[in-house]
């Protein structure tokens, strides 16, 4: 069970399979949230996205879901990142990857 504690997707619960430190949350035209937070997964257009970072600690439950849907989920809340990437840096994949990795190198305490 995912959580976001602030920004546009403040109040919303996904269930997510993945817990990743930077995470692309997605509204739809008609309003539903989604996460891309599965390897691969890529925007669809029309898709508002905004970067959210973890907020730590992180740790797993079962859920007992109908429709196979059961199972070990992260239970995780998530912090709207500011300043916000670029749409452009949150569309495709490889510019997403250097965004992420950009900011883990600006956090890395200096020796």
């Amino acid at each position: 069970m995912t959580t976001f504690k602030d920004g546009p997707a403040k109040g919303q619960t996904l269930m997510l399979r993945r817990a990743a430190m930077f995470l692309r949350v997605v509204q739809d035209p008609n309003g539903e949230w989604d996460a891309l937070d599965q390897l691969g997964d890529t925007p669809k257009p029309g898709e508002r996205l905004y970067a959210y970072k973890i907020t730590f600690p992180v740790h797993m439950a079962h859920y007992c879901m109908g429709g196979g849907r059961g199972g070990m989920y992260p239970v995780a809340s998530y912090s709207l990142v500011e300043p916000q990437p670029t749409d452009q840096q949150m569309r495709t994949e490889p510019q997403w990857d250097a965004w992420c990795k950009a900011q883990v190198q600006k956090e890395k305490p200096t020796p």
